[in-house]
């Protein structure tokens, strides 16, 4: 069987390898993207940061992609204390598999070559890498893109998977149907009501000695419900009872019927601070983009932003070395460069997020536990809620972050 060809081989089809092959094909390279599953329902909450919303515009262009527009968000802290965050600017929630959708489609749209078959095997080749899929397919290309999420075979066969301080596991449910059942009313007879908070809010529960959070997201038709913590921290069993307290807690203390409810699980790249020093994204001939890098919040695990954004650089890196009419020193030049971009754009601060995860969930501010306080000071300093918004939709550095919670709530009101 001969060998088909590309320039460019992408693995994964998600939001990173997608926008990838769209910027690159609409580039002009000839681009080859591998994802069995196309766009698929990843376990993942689906919010879009409005950071991510403000640097890629075409996630909200088209209507033909149902998504919500999210402007207020309920915290809630370990001593159960509550504020709720009004958002200057709202951020997007998606189904991941209408998310996923759009930036494929686009992709497909700018001239890349989508291959729905799973890359079983690739191998190094003197110009370039041998490709070879389930469907018993080969392809050769020049340069090879890892974008293939947080279990990613490309990193494994590459440079090894990420060790078990590098992860953290998440549970969910999507709970399929509206906001509103029918339950008893206090005469006994049946009555529709409207059963936990408003369908356009996010909730985000912190619980005590916890290293992660829950989370409650609308999306058109479906509520996305999710713990996540570090990886062995928690066993399976105490994160399920966990969520589904949080769960039947927000639908009036029991949970949806069966037939409504779906569950997934899924490892999400928050690398440890020793780790960061030595990560690589890019070596001879290949690069790493999204989650397959380990480009992902450490503290918060948001990685769509990181995604969209490795992506972009890694185009950019191509688009600067593009001197030799894609002889093989182009591609060597542009890994050397993306390195160096990934991580001036934020590669330092996803490092100093690392180092602040412990203080951040166990850590303790103005004599309280970290997580309450900031909630506690919200609640009376406007200036507060401010800051915490921002940091919900990565818009505040957390380098700064204590020190401005702190100049912030030491303001007249």
């Amino acid at each position: 069987m001969q060998a088909r060809s590309a320039e460019i081989a992408i693995i994964g089809a998600g939001p990173a390898g997608a926008h990838l092959a769209s910027r690159l094909a609409a580039e002009g390279h000839d681009v080859v993207l591998f994802d069995p599953k196309g766009a698929w329902e990843k376990p993942c909450g689906g919010g879009v940061p409005t950071r991510a919303i403000r640097e890629f515009a075409f996630i909200l262009e088209s209507s033909s992609y149902p998504r919500k527009l999210v402007r207020q968000i309920t915290m809630i802290s370990p001593l159960e204390r509550r504020v709720t965050l009004t958002l200057d600017r709202p951020f997007a929630v998606y189904s991941r598999q209408v998310l996923n959708s759009l930036v494929l489609d686009r992709a497909v749209e700018a001239g890349a070559t989508f291959v729905r078959e799973a890359v079983l095997e690739f191998s190094r080749e003197v110009d370039g890498w041998t490709i070879s899929t389930d469907a018993g397919n080969q392809w050769r290309a020049r340069f090879l893109v890892g974008a293939d999420g947080a279990a990613s075979f490309t990193r494994r066969r590459l440079i090894g998977i990420f060790p078990k301080r590098d992860l953290a596991l998440a549970f969910g449910y999507n709970i399929a149907g509206e906001d509103t059942e029918t339950a008893p009313g206090s005469n006994g007879n049946s009555g529709t009501h409207r059963i936990g908070p408003s369908t356009d809010e996010v909730v985000v529960r912190f619980p005590r000695d916890f290293t992660g959070y829950l989370w409650a997201f609308p999306r058109p038709g479906v509520m996305n419900f999710g713990v996540a913590s570090k990886l062995g921290e928690r066993t399976s069993n105490e994160l399920r009872t966990l969520l589904t307290d949080f769960v039947s807690g927000y639908y009036g203390g029991r949970m949806p019927m069966p037939e409504r409810v779906s569950f997934f699980g899924a490892k999400i790249p928050t690398l440890d601070l020793a780790s960061w020093k030595d990560l690589h994204a890019s070596g001879d001939g290949w690069a790493l983009i999204g989650d397959a890098a380990g480009f992902a919040d450490p503290i918060t695990g948001e990685g769509i932003y990181y995604a969209f954004k490795s992506a972009d650089l890694f185009a950019d890196a191509l688009r600067e070395s593009r001197r030799g009419n894609g002889s093989p020193s182009v591609y060597q030049f542009a890994a050397g460069s993306y390195e160096n971009m990934w991580r001036d754009a934020f590669g330092r601060d996803l490092e100093h997020a690392s180092y602040r995860l412990p203080h951040f969930y166990h850590g303790r501010f103005v004599g309280r536990i970290f997580t309450d306080a900031m909630i506690m000071l919200a609640r009376h300093h406007r200036g507060v809620r401010t800051i915490l918004g921002r940091a919900l939709v990565g818009e505040q550095s957390y380098v700064t972050l204590k020190r401005d919670l702190l100049r912030r709530a030491l303001q007249v009101f």
